[in-house]
C-alpha cells in the first residue's frame, strides 16, 4: 500500500486537456472581468424571481464571487485526484485495483472541470446580461 502511495500517478490526455481547458477559462473570465470592470455597474442583480424580476441586488465585487468558487473546487477536487485510492466509487472492473483506481480519478477530474466550467459560463452570461 504505501508504495502505491508514493508512485507517480499517470495522468491521461483527457485528463491534461480538461484540465488546461478548465485553467484557460478561469484565466480569460478573470482577464475579462478586469479589462471590463469600470464598465460594470455599481449594483447588479443577483437574484430573480418567477416572473423574470428582479428579486435583490448585489455589489459589483460579488461578480467575482463564481470565479472564486471555481477555483476553490478546482483545488479542492485536485487533492481528490492526486489521491485516487481515497475514492470510493466502485465500478465495473472490482478485480483489478488499478483500473479501478484509474477510472475514479477520471471520473473526479471530469466532475472537477465540469463544476468549474459551469461556473465560468454562468458567470460569463451574468457579466454579458449586465454591460
Amino acid at each position: 500500500m504505501q508504495n502505491r502511495l508514493n508512485e507517480k500517478i499517470q495522468r491521461t490526455l483527457f485528463e491534461k486537456c480538461f484540465d488546461l481547458l478548465s485553467v484557460i477559462a478561469v484565466i480569460v473570465i478573470l482577464i475579462f472581468i478586469y479589462l471590463k470592470w469600470s464598465t460594470i455597474p455599481s449594483q447588479i442583480p443577483m437574484k430573480y424571481d418567477s416572473d423574470g424580476g428582479i428579486s435583490q441586488w448585489g455589489s459589483k465585487k460579488s461578480i467575482l464571487g463564481l470565479p472564486v468558487l471555481g477555483i476553490l473546487a478546482w483545488i479542492v477536487f485536485s487533492f481528490f485526484e492526486r489521491f485516487p485510492q481515497n475514492i470510493n466509487l466502485r465500478m465495473f472492473r472490482s478485480d483489478d485495483m488499478d483500473k479501478e483506481t484509474k477510472y475514479n480519478r477520471i471520473i473526479v477530474n471530469a466532475i472537477k472541470n465540469v463544476i468549474v466550467i459551469c461556473l465560468i459560463l454562468t458567470n460569463w452570461k451574468i457579466i454579458r446580461s449586465i454591460l
